[in-house]
C-alpha cells in the first residue's frame, strides 16, 4: 500500500466476494469499520462501496458513522438517503429533464439502465448525463433506471451497487477510477445564494403531536409581521408552492421518509432560508448518529453501545439491566423501552432488528426531571425541565391517555441554569449546525449527559415561553430576518 492509499479504506460487504483482481486495494468489510477498531482513527477516507438494499443498511451506517467520526466518505449519507427515495430523486432531476430526453432520443428500447461509476459511464455519449447525476448523488457504484413513457424518459429508480455487483468486463474501467480517486482533492458540497422576505411555516394539523401549536404558530406570524416579514403556514399538500417564499420553518415532526425533508431538500436547493436545514435533520433523526458524533467529540451521555444482530447475544449477557433499547429514528420517546433483564432485552432486540441494522443500548440514567435548552444560533433561547409523566420513567407515557401521558413543565431562567448544563449543550448543539435545536439532558451530580439533541423542538403556547413570551418567538423570526439580510437580498 502506497502512501496515498494508507489513508483510504475501500469498506465492501464481505471480502469473499470481491475479485481478486481488487484484493491489493485498501479493503476492509462493513463489519471491521462499524467495530470500535475505527471509531478514533484520524484522517480517513472512506470509499463505500457496500451494497444498499433498502433504508437503514448497514451501508447507511457506515457512511453515518463515517461523518459522525468526522472521516470523509463517498457517498454521504444524505446521498443514501436520497437514492433510496423515489421522490426526492425525481425531484432534484426535474430541472435537467431535457438532458435526459436529449441524452436517450436514438434509443428504441423502452427501458434503459444507465450506470454511472464515479460520474462517468463507459460509453462516451452519456458522459455529460453520468457527470450531471454524480453532481447531484455524489454516489461510486449507481444504476439508474429508465423508463420511457407517453414519448418521454422518466427515472424509474435507483440501485446503489456493491464493489462484488458491478459486471465482470466493467472491472478495468473501476480499477482505473478507484486508481485515480486516490489521488484527486475531496470537496464537500455547499450552496450560496441569496433571497427575500417571506416565510413559509410548514405545520401540519393532522399530527397528533405536533412541535407547535396553533396560538404558538400564530405567535410566529406576529412576530414575523412586526419585525416587516410575512409569515404563511403551509400544509404539507403545499410543496409546489414552496418557490412563492424566500424562508422555510418547519414546525411539524421531521423524518427522513416524508415530506418534511422533500420540504427541506427543496427549499436549499433553491438557495431559500431553512430552519431547520437537511443535514441538521439528517443529523438529529439518527440517535445512532448522535450517540457516535458526541461520543467521538467527548460530550458526556449515558454509557451506549450499538446493537446489531452478530453482537446481540453476546451483549445481553454482558449487559447491567435495567437499561434502554432505542430505535435510531424515533420522537416524543416512541421507539424508546426500558427492559429489565437479558430474556426481556433479547425479545425486544430481536423484533426491532427486522426494520433498523443497527440499535442502541444506553444506561439507564433515573431522574425526576429532564432539562431542555432550546437554543437558536448558536445562543440559547429559553430553558424548560420536562419532569417524568405520573409513575412513569419518562416524559411521555403513550400507554395511557389524557393529563396523566405527558409530565408537567416549568420555565427556567438561562442566568439559573447550572453552568455544566448549559455548557454542555452548547458543545452538543454546535456538532449539529447552527439551526434551532432543543438539547435534552439529565443532570447527574457535577456532570451533565446529553440525552439527544432535537431539531425543531416543542414551542407550544404557555410551556417553552413561560417565562419570556414574545421574545422568544421575536428571536427566532429575528434569526430568520439576519440570515436574509446577510445576503443581501435587498
Amino acid at each position: 500500500m502506497n502512501s496515498q492509499e494508507s489513508t483510504f479504506r475501500i469498506v465492501v460487504d464481505s471480502l469473499s466476494k470481491i475479485p481478486q483482481r481488487f484484493q491489493e486495494l485498501p479493503l476492509i468489510t462493513s463489519s471491521e469499520y462499524l467495530s470500535s477498531e475505527y471509531a478514533d482513527k484520524k484522517r480517513i477516507k472512506v470509499i463505500n462501496l457496500c451494497s444498499h438494499k433498502k433504508a437503514l443498511s448497514t451501508s447507511y451506517y457506515v457512511s453515518l458513522l463515517a461523518e459522525a467520526r468526522n472521516h470523509r466518505c463517498i457517498p454521504e449519507a444524505k446521498t443514501l438517503h436520497q437514492i433510496e427515495s423515489k421522490l426526492l430523486m425525481r425531484d432534484a432531476i426535474r430541472e435537467h429533464d431535457e438532458l435526459i430526453q436529449n441524452s436517450f432520443k436514438r434509443l428504441a428500447a423502452q427501458q434503459f439502465t444507465l450506470s454511472v461509476y464515479f460520474g462517468k459511464n463507459l460509453a462516451k455519449t452519456y458522459d455529460k448525463l453520468a457527470k450531471r447525476l454524480y453532481a447531484l448523488f455524489p454516489c461510486p457504484l449507481a444504476q439508474y433506471h429508465f423508463t420511457k413513457k407517453e414519448g418521454g424518459w422518466r427515472l424509474k429508480d435507483v440501485d446503489k451497487l456493491g464493489l462484488h455487483q458491478v459486471p465482470e468486463d466493467h472491472h478495468d474501467f473501476i480499477e482505473s477510477e478507484l486508481n485515480s480517486l486516490f489521488h484527486k482533492r475531496w470537496r464537500r458540497d455547499h450552496t450560496n445564494k441569496s433571497y427575500r422576505y417571506e416565510i413559509a411555516i410548514l405545520a401540519n394539523e393532522q399530527e397528533a403531536n405536533a412541535p407547535s401549536d396553533k396560538a404558538a404558530l400564530e405567535n410566529f406570524c406576529k412576530a414575523a409581521n412586526q419585525l416587516d416579514m410575512r409569515a404563511e403556514i403551509l400544509s404539507p399538500r403545499d410543496l409546489p408552492r414552496l418557490m412563492e417564499f424566500d424562508a422555510l420553518f418547519i414546525r411539524e415532526t421531521t423524518r427522513l421518509d416524508n415530506h418534511t425533508m422533500r420540504f427541506a431538500l427543496k427549499a436549499e436547493r433553491s438557495g431559500m432560508v431553512v430552519i431547520d436545514d437537511p443535514e441538521s435533520i439528517r443529523r438529529c433523526c439518527n440517535k445512532v448518529y448522535l450517540a457516535e458524533l458526541l461520543r467521538a467529540q467527548n460530550v458526556p451521555t449515558p454509557t451506549s453501545t450499538l446493537i446489531t444482530r452478530r453482537n446481540v447475544t453476546d451483549l445481553a449477557a454482558k449487559f447491567d439491566f435495567p437499561l434502554v433499547v432505542k430505535i435510531p429514528d424515533g420522537s416524543f420517546s416512541i421507539g424508546v423501552h426500558k427492559v429489565k433483564s437479558s430474556a426481556e432485552f433479547l425479545t425486544l432486540c430481536k423484533d426491532l432488528l427486522s426494520t433498523s441494522s443497527i440499535l442502541i443500548a444506553q444506561e439507564f440514567v433515573p431522574t425526576e426531571f429532564d432539562w431542555r435548552i432550546g437554543i437558536i444560533d448558536g445562543m440559547p433561547l429559553y430553558a424548560c425541565r420536562y419532569y417524568m409523566s405520573k409513575g412513569h420513567w419518562q416524559i411521555y407515557n403513550h400507554a395511557v391517555k389524557g393529563a396523566d401521558s405527558t409530565g408537567d413543565s416549568t420555565g427556567v431562567p438561562i442566568s439559573q441554569v447550572p453552568a455544566v448544563v448549559l455548557d454542555t449543550a452548547l458543545k452538543a448543539s454546535s456538532l449539529i449546525g447552527n439551526g434551532f435545536y432543543g438539547v435534552d439532558l439529565k443532570q447527574n451530580g457535577d456532570t451533565a449527559l446529553v440525552i439527544e439533541v432535537n431539531d425543531n423542538p416543542s414551542i407550544d403556547d404557555g410551556v417553552e415561553d413561560e417565562l419570556i413570551g414574545d421574545e422568544l418567538y421575536l428571536a427566532v423570526m429575528n434569526t430568520f430576518l439576519k440570515r436574509l439580510e446577510s445576503k443581501h437580498v435587498r
